[in-house]
């Protein structure tokens, strides 16, 4: 078997070349661009060229002419590797091993410099975990932090923790300190008490959120609540989402299912005529299209609900399974023009609840609802902030049951990684 790399200026080039050389048999290696040109590595059996004999048997002017010619669009071929596209430049005459050592040397380089970059700030994490938690092993009692540990397994935040931590009763057991701590979360957790407070009054709520977090399904679940207690009358769906095409379509779909009528806005100007004709209608349900929370249209699209000129509840949907860091960074965004509260969703896809909660937490977000499926009308409920709560740390409990690292061990833990970070920094810098 042969291993070759041939070099052609198109792929269908290369691949001639191959096929030529290797047969149809030959397999291909790796195929990438340089410079514009295409170089694929091929390993197959050499086919013995018919014409051999008869190059063996030319003239030796002829040959030298030969090798001439080849010497000469190999040199041509280097430069065109080696040359910037904007300049002209005289580049030496170099073997095609050494031209791809070079560009691949100096490719695994700048591989190497962002990895060791990713490496630098995951050690500085460390870093801020291993004094974190050397500083609560020295000020707090085991009772103290065993709640520590139950706060993060459960997926809240440091900060959070210490400052619930630090308001437990000196005098309380580990047996009492977890339902204390449940307890002292659900006073602060805000949660919708009554749902006639949706159902019951008049009222327009627009529900925001990034793409896939479950806008349109919630708004199908609330509507279908809605029409169970209510009928069909008192009740209207529009929709903003002009980014997807066929957008529409799916909140016109269930709303064919539930005999409610369903309107289209594309800006502030139509979605205040909508709600002039809907003024009439207890319930309005507003289906904003999805964003990043990174998107710069997530202002103009709270400028639009700002200048419809109604009285537009903004509720933002988080996604149960995103991390407390994206979660925390969709609410900053959202909260532009102030928000009045969240409905949990997808629930039943996440494998820890705490972040959510401290997001809500932390941000003073009231929770409308939880959704925990696909199914209209089924999977949405009410919230009951203490078995919520008892569930974030139930789960905590579950994953700390599949660890093999305590509490206890946890700083000796970031340490030793630490360290081993370092020398794998040392290493390749």
């Amino acid at each position: 078997m042969t291993m070759k790399k041939f070099l052609a200026k198109t792929t269908r080039q290369a691949l001639m070349q191959v096929k030529e050389e290797l047969g149809e048999d030959a397999t291909i290696i790796s195929n990438r661009s340089i410079n514009g040109w295409t170089e694929i590595l091929a390993r197959g059996e050499t086919i013995v060229n018919p014409d051999l004999h008869s190059q063996k048997t030319q003239k030796p002017d002829d040959a030298h002419f030969t090798k001439q010619v080849q010497a000469k669009k190999a040199q041509e071929m280097l430069a065109l590797l080696n040359s910037k596209p904007t300049q002209k430049t005289m580049v030496p005459l170099l073997e095609p091993q050494e031209v791809n050592t070079t560009k691949v040397d100096a490719i695994q380089n700048i591989q190497i410099q962002g990895v060791l970059k990713e490496i630098r700030e995951m050690r500085t994490l460390f870093q801020v975990q291993i004094d974190s938690l050397s500083r609560a092993s020295l000020e707090y009692s085991p009772n103290k932090r065993d709640l520590m540990s139950q706060f993060l397994s459960a997926g809240f935040n440091l900060d959070l923790a210490k400052r619930v931590i630090t308001k437990l009763p000196s005098d309380f057991s580990a047996k009492e300190a977890t339902p204390w701590a449940i307890n002292l979360l659900a006073k602060n957790l805000q949660v919708l008490e009554n749902e006639s407070e949706i159902m019951s009054r008049s009222g327009i709520y627009a529900l925001l959120g990034p793409t896939g977090v479950g806008k349109t399904t919630t708004i199908a679940k609330i509507a279908s609540r809605y029409v169970l207690k209510h009928g069909n009358q008192g009740i209207a769906l529009v929709s903003t989402d002009t980014y997807r095409i066929g957008g529409h379509e799916q909140l016109r779909i269930y709303g064919k299912i539930l005999g409610v009528e369903v309107f289209a806005a594309k800006d502030a100007q139509e979605l205040q005529q909508i709600l002039e004709q809907l003024k009439d209608k207890k319930l309005v349900l507003i289906d904003m299209a999805g964003l990043s929370q990174k998107d710069q249209m997530v202002g103009a699209q709270l400028d639009m609900l700002h200048e419809a000129n109604h009285d537009i509840k903004k509720i933002l949907c988080l996604n149960a399974s995103g991390t407390l860091d994206t979660l925390n960074n969709v609410s900053i965004a959202f909260a532009g023009r102030g928000l009045d509260g969240c409905i949990i969703t997808k629930v039943d896809e996440a494998i820890g609840l705490g972040g959510v909660i401290n997001v809500a937490l932390q941000n003073k977000l009231k929770v409308f609802y939880l959704t925990n499926g696909q199914r209209v009308p089924e999977d949405i409920a009410m919230v009951d902030k203490v078995t919520l709560i008892e569930e974030a740390f139930n789960q905590g409990k579950m994953k700390d049951a599949t660890s093999t690292i305590s509490a206890e061990d946890l700083p000796a833990f970031f340490s030793k990684s630490a360290a081993m970070i370092d020398q794998g920094i040392t290493q390749y810098a």
